[in-house]
């Protein structure tokens, strides 16, 4: 995007996005509004068993003693399934304790645009609760528009390696940036309609719920268990609206809003990772032993970013780290509790000329190594978000967005606001779109987990998804990071392994500490 006009000014994320979990995987959508999608077959489309086989083939998931992998081929459209068809591909990890077995769980670990089996080769069972990775084979995929399964294709590394460095719309955007953000847009559109145009009608949040389906189908069981991590909400919570009656125990944590407007796509997301910054500075100037900034965290933060973009930091494998680089590595940072001190680390070191942890930081969000990008998450993220959610080119709409939340969330509101401008030029028609009301209407319960400090997905977007679905339950977590189920209390932890085992709920009203 375009360079802020003054130096004074500090360089905004390019977008809050990208759901990330446990390893780099945050959510912004781009706008619009749901329209009503084709009426779902009664039916699943796939009917026989899968065939798991070895994964050895498979440069991430090969080396892994337990994890098999399978493909299954769906309608690419489900309106036409007679049509041209897809190959999804898919992963498990069998249950621990195979006497005590209770079935598959599907998992979806947010994005959209991450990979789920990248994700479970790299955690295997320490992804959800012991008791969970003891009782159920754990099963996932990577959905339309991932990796493995119809991959979109936008930028060469090279490419994205520039990208994610240049700066975003400026903090306090002029006229001038505003068109900047707008062209640079879409410029990006244009790239992934020329790497992936075939594609990008068919990678939507329905179609992949229609995948589900499919694969609960293949799997043979007649209700499908499934936790859903951040826009893995959405894809549950469009699953039991589309087959409610295949629904199982469904956990949908660190929900997204399921009535989206124009300030939960533009604006509240920027708000919540705003506090979640603000936390980690005030925590960081609180604690006599925190290694950087001497009790003005975030002063000293901003000296050394403005000293970045006049010196950038060189790193071993011959890059730089300019402010926008080092942003990206403290945002990771916020959507765990346990990684504020690898920020408040990473900037004592690059403070000192050191910029190997910051740059690992931002690495483990955008999913690089040494050799280049792993994935294709920062491609499918907006893809998948764009196709669901076509909306406005107008600058003037997302700068009166700005307006609204410039002062609640100084460091994101224009970056926020502009991402809309990418969904607004975006390049193609979703052929099955989303549900105009998604509401899980008879489905069995479904539990919905909250967290009041959840950076990513705003807790009140928690308590509207358990409101808006017919049967949604919440479940509160107080504390911080994005979602919370698995690890970060014993009482989230056996309230979902309750639930999946034996359909339990806990009493209403109940929070976690």
């Amino acid at each position: 995007m375009k360079i802020n006009e003054t130096r004074t000014q500090r360089r905004n994320w390019r977008w809050v996005a990208l759901t990330l979990l446990v390893t780099s995987t945050l959510l912004a959508a781009c706008g619009g509004e749901a329209v009503v999608s084709p009426t779902p077959s009664a039916s699943a489309t796939v009917t026989g068993s899968i065939e798991w086989q070895s994964c050895k083939d498979d440069p991430i998931v090969g080396n892994h003693p337990e994890i098999r992998c399978a493909t299954i081929e769906v309608p690419l459209d489900y309106a036409n399934p007679g049509g041209p068809k897809a190959e999804i591909a898919l992963a498990i990890l069998p249950a621990a304790d195979q006497e005590g077995r209770v079935g598959p769980l599907l998992l979806n670990f947010g994005g959209p645009g991450s990979s789920g089996i990248d994700i479970l080769a790299d955690n295997g069972r320490a992804i959800v609760p012991a008791e969970i990775g003891n009782r159920f084979d754990l099963v996932t995929w990577d959905p339309r528009g991932v990796q493995r399964s119809l991959p979109v294709e936008c930028l060469t590394d090279e490419e994205l390696d520039t990208w994610i460095s240049q700066p975003g719309i400026a903090e306090k955007p002029t006229a001038t940036d505003w068109n900047g953000a707008l062209k640079d847009a879409q410029w990006f559109a244009d790239k992934c309609a020329a790497g992936s145009g075939d594609v990008l009608p068919y990678i939507g949040t329905t179609a992949s719920a229609r995948d589900m389906e499919s694969i609960r189908a293949a799997m043979g069981v007649a209700t499908l268990d499934y936790i859903g991590y951040s826009y893995g909400t959405s894809l549950g919570a469009v699953y039991a609206t589309l087959y409610p009656n295949s629904v199982g125990h469904l956990i949908l944590d660190g929900a997204v809003d399921p009535s989206p407007d124009d300030d939960s796509e533009y604006g509240e997301q920027g708000v919540s990772i705003q506090g979640a910054l603000d936390r980690v500075m005030a925590w960081c100037d609180a604690d006599s032993d925190c290694p950087f900034g001497n009790g003005a965290t975030r002063k000293s933060m901003d000296k050394l970013f403005a000293q970045l973009d006049e010196k950038p930091v060189a790193i071993a494998d011959g890059r730089s780290v300019n402010s926008v680089f080092a942003w990206t590595g403290i945002i990771l940072t916020l959507y765990n509790r346990d990684y504020w001190d690898y920020a408040v680390q990473a900037l004592d070191e690059l403070s000192q000329g050191d910029g190997e942890l910051i740059a690992l930081l931002a690495d483990a969000y955008t999913d690089r190594t040494a050799s280049g990008f792993r994935s294709n998450n920062m491609e499918a993220f907006p893809a998948i978000n764009c196709t669901d959610h076509p909306a406005s080119a107008s600058i003037a709409k997302y700068r009166t967005i700005y307006e609204r939340f410039k002062d609640r969330a100084p460091d994101f509101a224009s970056g926020q606001a502009a991402s809309g401008l990418l969904c607004g030029v975006w390049p193609n028609v979703n052929v099955d779109p989303l549900p105009a009301l998604v509401n899980g209407a008879g489905a069995p319960p479904i539990m919905v987990v909250g967290t009041t400090g959840d950076p990513a997905t705003p807790y009140k977007w928690s308590e509207e998804m358990a409101s808006a679905l017919e049967s949604g339950f919440l479940l509160t977590y107080v504390g911080e990071g994005h979602t919370a189920v698995g690890g970060k209390s014993e009482c989230i932890d056996s309230a979902a392994i309750a639930f999946l085992i034996d359909g339990t709920l806990p009493a209403e009203g109940t929070r976690c500490e």
